[in-house]
């Protein structure tokens, strides 16, 4: 049997690492935006403005859901 990899070791491994650094700040950002859109907007009668901003929180999560999955 041979030993695993080192992790870091390669180029491919490093720019993995970044997609998937990137991928989880873009799903945090979105959460993030998403939950202040709720809270924010809670009890008030601007509903679409609440939808907007929440839209820009699924615009923001779901590439980052993307490049985490890859």
């Amino acid at each position: 049997m041979t030993p695993p990899r080192r992790p870091g070791t390669s180029r491919g491994s490093r720019l993995a690492g970044v997609r998937y650094f990137i991928g989880r700040l873009l799903q945090v950002t979105g959460l993030l935006v998403t939950l202040v859109a709720a809270t924010a907007f809670f009890g008030t009668p601007s509903t679409l403005a609440m939808l907007r901003m929440m839209l820009i929180g699924v615009v923001l999560f779901l590439p980052g859901w993307w490049l985490t999955r890859r």
